[in-house]
């Protein structure tokens, strides 16, 4: 077993911390079959600015050993920087795929752009960053709830 973590962690850390991540977590675990890696209990999940801390942060590497995606799950709160615009808030879970540059953020989101003074409330919000394309969604007990500021009309 400690061969396998220890092969594990030598192959995939290099890939992990090419951009500087840094995850800490109570409890880690991986599967080098499924090319996953487990971070449990009060885990934190860094890189540069961007900062994600959750119960539960699951990192799945594709065949050439780097990481594909990220899932943060349990009351996820966020901080990050992403097109000079910072967004701040929390979900249910977080699924981001860095070579696609895409964020999901699922359940009882709040996202708030700190830069342009804007609150999204929805159950599901989609940014692309690449297109710039978001896609919001409301349930039927609870639409979509958007706050924003406009400038005076002088």
């Amino acid at each position: 077993m400690k061969k396998l973590l220890i092969s594990f962690l030598l192959f995939y850390s290099i890939n992990i911390f090419a951009d500087v991540v840094d995850i800490q977590a109570d409890h880690f675990y991986a599967s080098d079959i499924s090319h996953e890696a487990f971070f449990e209990g009060n885990a934190r999940i860094k890189q540069g600015n961007n900062e994600f801390n959750a119960s539960k942060i699951i990192v799945f590497f594709n065949s050439k050993r780097k990481a594909d995606k990220y899932k943060a799950s349990g009351l996820v709160k966020f901080d990050l920087t992403e097109s000079n615009i910072h967004y701040s808030g929390q979900a249910d879970s977080v699924v981001y795929s860095p070579t696609s540059s895409k964020y999901l953020f699922s359940g009882n989101v709040v996202l708030e752009d700190l830069t342009n003074n804007r609150v999204i409330k929805a159950k599901s919000v989609s940014l692309d960053l690449k297109t710039g394309l978001a896609d919001i969604k409301g349930g039927k007990k609870k639409p979509v709830h958007f706050r924003f500021e406009i400038e005076d009309r002088k």
